[in-house]
């Protein structure tokens, strides 16, 4: 069987490689994909188009995911193809066996819009919910990616020994848009590269997710019309799965097979898993966590301010096939400290806004336990420790400088900041004047960005690789 499918595969790079080729303009391609009139045996090469300089942002300057998911983009990743509109790769070649469903895949094409495939590659900008018989793919973020612009941004691939990434990197929506950008990452291994958790072969990771829908779609503005697609589809029917459709901004999120969702629930998340043979059966259900990382550090005895003694953050769960219903509990070793409420209960989907709070604790480790379970055939459950680290704080004044060149900018600010400092920063904390903890994020690097901060006053506290604690302090206006 191995073998059949290895020959499906190259008989559909030689049909790929054979396909009619038109030159066209940007203008008359444009033209043709709003009335729905592209063939699809066709591609499309654009007789005008300037192709902007393919090259990788300076990883010093790029955004830090909150948990680190989203990979460096450096000099050892290739550009999977020029810049284009609906456009696909060649077959990539892996040094592994890449498990889909039990069936195993030795190449790969890299599709413009989103997505991988095994079997063909794919124009198709209008994405549809999964199952569809139509379809062999896996896709972190199906949807009208055009990256003609000057700034339309690129995606780029590396192959190891054991894993392909892929990233999508500030990537702009048809027809040539770049106002709004979009950066998310897939990871595909044999199950053995650590880069993905605890032996799954499949992890979606994003930054910052800001639009969802090209024009082509219905969509305005890069929002609205037909929903952008999350999940893995093989395409029998049976073994597929979603982890949403998003066609708005905002961070809504009601579960897998619900109403359409807001895109901003994905920032700085990683979904990971599991499709390898048996495996797959019945994927147990996923943890997706937001502002948290392997370890939440928090004080005990600060006397900045009292948040400093606080860490919230939300966990999600969900069963991400069909018709499935969840349960869960969760505890901590510190019950004192820790405690949580359901915000959303749906049978798929379920979310937990968790605080610890370490006033009072003694210093050293605690733990918040979670388990998660499913009704599939096998039933299937997820269990997850978070480690919480408690430190003795100590007072930060505003404004001492401790960390050399620590500054934030612009301030005041419409909404987005700049942080950089001549040392090393390890985690910072973004901090409401009524004590929320609106952002925590854990860093490696000496420059970051935040985007989209509500209006108001706000204390930004910094913690550099040497311990080194300061806090300012920054306006955002309205």
């Amino acid at each position: 069987m191995k073998k059949l499918i290895y020959l499906c595969v190259m008989v559909a790079g030689a049909s790929f490689a054979q396909k009619n080729s038109v030159n066209i303009s940007t203008a008359e391609y444009d033209q043709l994909k709003k009335s729905g009139q592209l063939n699809a045996g066709t591609v499309y090469q654009f007789s005008d188009l300037v192709a902007p300089n393919p090259s990788k942002p300076n990883p010093s300057t790029q955004k830090n995911a909150l948990c680190g998911c989203m990979l460096t983009l450096d000099n050892t990743y290739t550009l999977a193809m020029a810049p284009n509109d609906d456009g696909s790769s060649s077959y990539i070649q892996l040094p592994f066996s890449f498990d889909f469903y039990g069936t195993q895949y030795d190449s790969v094409i890299i599709n413009n819009n989103g997505n991988i495939s095994f079997l063909a590659p794919y124009f198709e900008f209008t994405a549809n919910p999964f199952p569809d018989p139509s379809y062999n793919m896996i896709a972190p973020f199906w949807g009208d990616v055009d990256t003609r612009s000057a700034n339309g941004g690129n995606v780029w691939y590396k192959v190891t020994n054991d894993a392909l990434i892929v990233i999508w990197d500030h990537v702009g929506y048809f027809d040539m848009n770049d106002n709004l950008t979009n950066t998310f990452q897939l990871v595909i291994s044999n199950g053995q590269d650590t880069i993905i958790h605890g032996n799954n072969n499949i992890s979606f990771c994003y930054g910052d997710m800001q639009w969802t829908t090209g024009d082509a779609s219905s969509g305005v503005g890069g929002f609205g019309g037909f929903a952008t697609t999350v999940g893995v589809n093989i395409g029998n029917g049976v073994d597929f799965f979603q982890v949403g459709q998003f066609d708005a901004p905002g961070t809504g999120f009601d579960g897998p097979y619900g109403l359409a969702d807001q895109v901003d629930f994905l920032d700085d998340q990683e979904v990971y898993f599991d499709v390898a043979g048996m495996n797959a059966a019945n994927i147990p259900p996923l943890v997706i966590n937001s502002n948290i990382c392997d370890t939440i550090d928090v004080y005990t005895g600060d006397t900045l301010h009292k948040s400093m003694n606080l860490a919230q953050f939300t966990l999600s769960l969900m069963t991400p096939e069909y018709g499935q219903v969840l349960s869960y509990d969760i505890s901590s070793d510190a019950p004192t400290g820790f405690s949580y409420t359901e915000s959303v209960g749906n049978d798929d989907y379920i979310a937990l806004e968790c605080s610890f709070d370490a006033q009072g604790l003694q210093e050293g480790m605690y733990h918040i336990f979670v388990n998660a379970s499913d009704n599939g055939l096998p039933a299937e459950n997820v269990s997850i420790s978070i480690p919480v680290r408690v430190h003795q704080g100590q007072a930060a004044g505003i404004q001492t400088q401790t960390i050399a060149g620590l500054q934030v900018y612009p301030n005041p600010s419409n909404g987005a900041i700049t942080l950089t400092a001549h040392e090393e920063l390890q985690r910072i904390s973004l901090i409401s004047m009524s004590g929320n903890v609106v952002l925590e994020r854990t860093l490696n690097g000496f420059e970051t960005e935040i985007n989209r901060i509500a209006p108001g006053s706000y204390l930004l506290r910094a913690v550099d690789r040497n311990d080194a604690v300061q806090t300012l302090r920054f306006e955002v206006l309205p």
